[in-house]
């Protein structure tokens, strides 16, 4: 697979150079043009190959990593982090903080919209391109494209929405931003599209390449049933994300491997929906931020030991949580979920059957069915040797609780899978924010003392939950507008 990636990339990377001095550097200055590509079903292929490649490159995954977490109470930093990222973790940010830098998704995007622009134009001059294989690619272009712009609207909220690919320079416009709820549509629109596009399985031989035995590295129907399901309970539409999610937990395909080890995400398993991989291919990036070297990143852990893997009862002195200390985190910090070893191939992942559980038990919860939503919270921890000191004695007609005890248990399950601010941010501003007090006490959890009172009167503004647009940004495309909040 290494070959076939740095081929697939190397062959997009020709046409699709970005500019470092337009709009959402998406230009592109030499190379492949449209009319010497875009004839061949192995054409479309490269091209896919390549955004694949792009999103085990390195860039995309730090991203993701470092917008669920570095705001939320799992993750600190360390001395060797940058001053940029000592000030997220202090709410003191600004629109020159590398963290608001989007550019590599936005690159991604652009590689997406090229190839559903022209794929088309494949498919009619190759007579052996099949629909099978047509279908698959442009459907898998238009779940990575909708995955990327769904980081982008939970991190920034309104964002530039551009569907159509640039390849040369009358292409890259100044557009603006669109409202979160525009964005919201058009993925939820694309998504039911990809589901009709993309296959259940990935047939290595059909497509020519693989990720990995299972193709968990490429994105299948359940991944786009996943997807939805996040984006409808976003819009707390919870009906319509059970819909989506009983797609999956009825499919009997993917099932609990039981207790995790350091080696869970060393290679894909029976819970793998969709991930990045890294097996055989790129190392992966997150490794010497959290595990290996002069690591800036580490475990929260007197929060994390406290809250979310406390010490054992008496009654359960000799059993351990699986997802605890010495298995994917060490006392000292190092987090173990990426591996030991430089480099280290240990996969990235998006979507496991845990999550699709985990908000099946919150969509049955938001919807009066407290005891469902237990007894599949009780599966998962059973299953993962969760012990008797992180259990909350919950009533299943007190729905608040059984929510709360719901995202505790993501924390556990997901820690360090850049999850946990979105998690946490989607709690706090539900039913307009009548659970803001959850994004508060996060805040007065991670903050230095010596400017907690200030973080904590930025945190009862909603717009500070969201970060600002770069001001490199802001340079290039006149139409967008800062978050308001970051105009204070």
């Amino acid at each position: 697979m290494k070959k076939i990636y740095l081929v697939g990339l190397l062959t997009l990377l020709g046409f699709v150079v970005s500019s470092c001095n337009k709009w959402l550097d998406l230009q592109p200055q030499d190379g492949i043009t449209k009319s010497e590509f875009w004839k061949t079903k192995e054409d479309v292929r490269a091209a896919l190959m390549g955004i694949y490649s792009s999103l085990n490159a390195g860039p995309v995954e730090t991203r993701i990593f470092l917008w669920g977490e570095l705001r939320a109470d799992m993750v600190d930093v360390s001395s060797y982090a940058t001053e940029d990222y000592r000030l997220v973790r202090n709410y003191n940010i600004l629109s020159m903080n590398d963290i608001s830098n989007w550019a590599a998704l936005y690159s991604v995007i652009n590689n997406c919209n090229l190839l559903i622009d022209f794929a088309p134009d494949a498919k009619t001059s190759d007579p052996t391109f099949t629909d099978a294989e047509y279908n698959s690619y442009v459907g898998e272009a238009l779940t990575i494209r909708s995955l990327l712009y769904f980081y982008l609207i939970r991190t920034f909220k309104e964002i530039p929405l551009k569907l159509n690919g640039s390849y040369r320079d009358t292409d890259v416009q100044t557009i603006g931003q669109v409202s979160a709820i525009v964005v919201l549509d058009q993925l939820e629109q694309d998504l039911k599209k990809a589901q009709n596009l993309v296959p259940d399985y990935q047939v290595a031989a059909m497509n020519n390449f693989s990720v990995n035995p299972d193709n968990t590295g490429r994105i299948v129907k359940p991944a786009v049933h996943m997807l939805l399901a996040e984006l409808y309970m976003w819009k707390e539409q919870y009906a319509a994300a059970e819909v989506e999610l009983d797609k999956v937990l009825s499919s009997n395909r993917y099932q609990l491997v039981g207790r995790m080890t350091s080696t869970s995400f060393d290679v894909s398993n029976s819970e793998t929906i969709f991930e990045i991989s890294h097996k055989e291919s790129r190392a992966n990036p997150l490794t010497p931020l959290v595990s290996t070297g002069r690591i800036p990143y580490i475990a929260l852990t007197e929060i994390i030991d406290t809250e979310f893997f406390p010490p054992n009862l008496q009654v359960d002195m000799d059993k351990f949580d699986s997802r605890g200390e010495g298995v994917l985190y060490r006392s000292n910090g190092t987090v173990l979920k990426y591996g030991e070893e430089t480099p280290s191939f240990y996969n990235f992942p998006i979507f496991r059957i845990s999550d699709a559980m985990l908000l099946k038990a919150e969509a049955a919860a938001e919807q009066d069915r407290g005891a469902e939503a237990l007894q599949i919270l009780y599966k998962l921890r059973e299953s993962r040797g969760a012990i008797e000191a992180s259990n909350r004695v919950v009533d299943e007609d007190n729905l608040d609780d059984v929510i709360q005890f719901i995202f505790q248990e993501r924390a556990r399950e997901f820690c360090f899978e850049g999850k946990r601010w979105f998690d946490v941010l989607r709690l706090a501003k539900k039913d307009n924010y009548t659970n803001i007090s959850v994004i508060i006490d996060v805040i007065s959890k991670i903050v230095d003392s010596s400017v907690q009172q200030s973080a904590l009167n930025k945190g009862r503004d909603v717009n500070s939950h969201y970060l600002p647009i770069h001001e490199e940004e802001l340079f290039r495309d006149n139409k967008l507008v800062q978050n308001p909040f970051y105009l204070k």
